[in-house]
């Protein structure tokens, strides 16, 4: 007989907002989540329109997972999903080295890390197109299990491949069986997966026959309801972004703002 183990509210509680997090390197929009950066065994969806920010804020959180212990850090490492050739090396490595510097000036004694040895800790794939994409989720347990070190999993993004060549049935029937794999990778290995999502033009949302059309987020409101946390960023003037969280189950919605610098996710100055 299966013996399943029956935790009381309180239990579920404390493990739900025990699990430590990734900062994001901007105090104001690690507040905005609620638990100081994205929380690991969590999925959470960021969504956006081009140039908001999206792709910038999976690469601050790839460099952020290997902050050091001393300071607090998980020390990890990151696995990038590139499904859009969203990743930029020279990008991923000037975030990386300004984080390293950051983490110098708040240690006494100097770093154990270099940056090639830093660059070793992100493992990249390109998964362009479907099959290529669902080969790689099918091998992705496989992949967690010889890296257990790993604490970050960004796809990038997650509906793009799904754009062309599959009908609505398939595409949702593929989605949720991916989804509940990524839950159950993320709960029992501790992992933060942070998914990028873009947005899409719903009409009718305001009612009636040619209704207003309005900008939502892709893949549908069936697939919203599986993220833990759902993250709108939008651009403002410069390089300063808004952040709205739609979702949370640890947090009230709320907005922040944020600034992309040449360094990285920074706090607005």
């Amino acid at each position: 007989m299966t013996k399943f183990k029956i935790y009381n509210a309180t239990e579920l509680w404390q493990r739900e907002t025990s699990l430590p997090s990734v900062p994001t390197f901007s105090q104001s929009l690690d507040n905005l989540l609620g638990n100081d950066g994205v929380q690991l065994g969590c999925i959470t969806e960021i969504l956006g329109l081009p140039g908001s920010g999206k792709t910038q804020l999976c690469l601050q959180l790839c460099a952020s997972v290997q902050i050091p212990q001393q300071l607090g850090g998980l020390d990890a490492e990151a696995l990038y999903i590139d499904t859009n050739t969203n990743f930029t090396l020279s990008r991923f490595r000037e975030i990386l080295s300004a984080s390293i510097r950051r983490c110098q000036k708040l240690l006494d004694v100097p770093l154990e890390i270099t940056e090639d040895d830093a660059l070793k800790k992100l493992h990249y794939v390109n998964a362009f197109g479907l099959e290529n994409y669902c080969a790689l989720m099918y091998q992705l347990p496989s992949f967690i299990a010889n890296h257990p070190n790993i604490r970050l999993i960004a796809i990038d993004s997650i509906a793009f491949p799904f754009k062309d060549g599959i009908s609505t049935k398939q595409r949702t029937g593929l989605l949720f069986r991916q989804m509940a794999e990524l839950q159950r990778i993320a709960v029992q290995n501790r992992i933060a997966v942070v998914l990028s999502n873009e947005m899409s033009t719903r009409v009718g949302l305001a009612g009636g026959a040619g209704g207003a059309a309005g900008v939502v987020g892709a893949l549908g409101d069936a697939w919203a309801h599986r993220c833990n946390v759902r993250l709108l960023l939008s651009a403002q003037h410069d390089e300063q972004r808004l952040a709205l969280l739609l979702k949370s189950n640890t947090a009230p919605t709320a907005v922040a703002s944020f600034q992309i610098t040449t360094e990285g996710i920074r706090d607005v100055e």
